[in-house]
């Protein structure tokens, strides 16, 4: 009996760290997004932040939007299955569970101003302009100064030197 309380409580611990890297995630998005500068989009009415699949850092964002702004606009969260699905995105998100589509995500937003942000090894070398890492347990993220240019962003060398530059 007592093996199965050590069992469950393991398994919530587990589950209340995973819930709490949601938290992180959403957390550093929304910081990222006030160190890189879009080109003018003064037509465009709201900040949208896209997330491929099913991913439970969508509630996570949905929290900080309702109580936030990102350059004086409205934020709104486009949990989609499709890349297509979220063709105005300035953030696009792909969790580790959509990794395999990093090469549809990089060609569909070729040349559009999106930050492309994933969790999966070596997402940078493969186009994402930030992706989440653990290190020594606590979360970091890497940033590709190069990708986040070619899609006409700048970055501030602040979030670069706070991050691990993948040149």
């Amino acid at each position: 009996m007592r093996k199965k309380w050590i069992v469950l409580i393991m398994i919530a611990s587990s589950l209340s760290m995973h819930g709490q890297n949601a938290m992180f995630k959403a957390l550093f998005m929304f910081n990222f997004a006030k160190y890189i500068e879009w080109p003018d989009q003064t037509d465009q009415k709201e900040f949208i932040i896209g997330v491929l699949g099913n991913d439970e850092i969508v509630s996570e964002l949905n929290k900080l939007a309702s109580a936030r702004k990102i350059n004086n606009k409205t934020i709104v969260i486009k949990n989609v299955k499709d890349v297509k699905d979220a063709t105005d995105s300035n953030i696009f998100f792909i969790p580790t569970s959509k990794s395999s589509n990093i090469n549809n995500v990089k060609t569909y937003f070729a040349n559009k101003p999106t930050l492309i942000i994933c969790e999966d090894q070596d997402a940078c070398f493969n186009g994402a302009g930030i992706n989440y890492t653990m290190q020594g347990g606590k979360m970091k993220y890497e940033i590709s100064r190069q990708n986040i240019s070619c899609h006409n962003l700048n970055v501030d060398q602040k979030l670069i030197a706070l991050g691990i530059e993948i040149k």
